[in-house]
């Protein structure tokens, strides 16, 4: 590993100055075969309803399709949002916004571990704040639905313990559930 790969591929990104946007049809792009990223069924219902109820608001990253055989059936390969592909196939859009990027496959791949990378993590006591405020707003209950919380994981929320000890002692199985079929792969 001392050279990690360096002889062979320079580092030949160029950092994008303009976004390409174009709708295209979910069936007209592929989720690529490397991507690490999983999601747990209660994210993939949360990303469900973000959609639902927001619409399709962060475009899907994708490359053209270096493979020309395959690029006639999938002219566009996802480097980012392959959730998001896969919610739009689930809700029925037969569209969805692409942000085309001139990426070589290098730098796809190592883009596509990036973004996952740099998701971050929710901040527990600051989101319970949130939730406060909105208590206070009067859109607790909406808040609750939107995020599909049980009564039991808001209430341990809301109370005055420190957050990350409160959910120490949440059951998951708590959790409202949606009863959708698990999604299909994209073949």
């Amino acid at each position: 590993m001392s050279n990690k790969g360096k002889a062979a591929i320079a580092k030949k990104n160029q950092a994008l100055e303009k976004l390409e946007i174009v709708y295209a049809p979910v069936t007209a792009i592929k989720p690529n075969d490397y991507n690490p990223n999983r999601q747990s069924d209660n994210d993939f219902d949360l990303l469900l309803r973000s959609i639902s109820e927001d619409g399709f608001t962060q475009p899907i990253v994708a490359v053209r399709t270096e493979d020309p055989e395959l690029a006639k059936t999938y002219p566009y390969t996802i480097v980012d949002g392959e959730h998001r592909w896969r919610a739009a196939n689930h809700l029925g859009y037969k569209e969805v916004p692409l942000a085309v990027v001139p990426m070589t496959l290098e730098q796809a791949r190592i883009a596509t571990l990036r973004h996952n990378r740099a998701r971050g993590s929710e901040d527990i006591e600051l989101a319970t704040q949130v939730l406060r405020d909105l208590e206070k707003l009067g859109a607790l209950d909406w808040a609750q639905d939107s995020l599909q919380l049980s009564d039991d994981e808001l209430n341990r929320l809301l109370e005055d313990i420190p957050a990350p000890e409160a959910l120490a002692h949440f059951d998951p199985s708590l959790r409202k559930r949606s009863h959708r079929p698990p999604y299909r792969d994209w073949e």
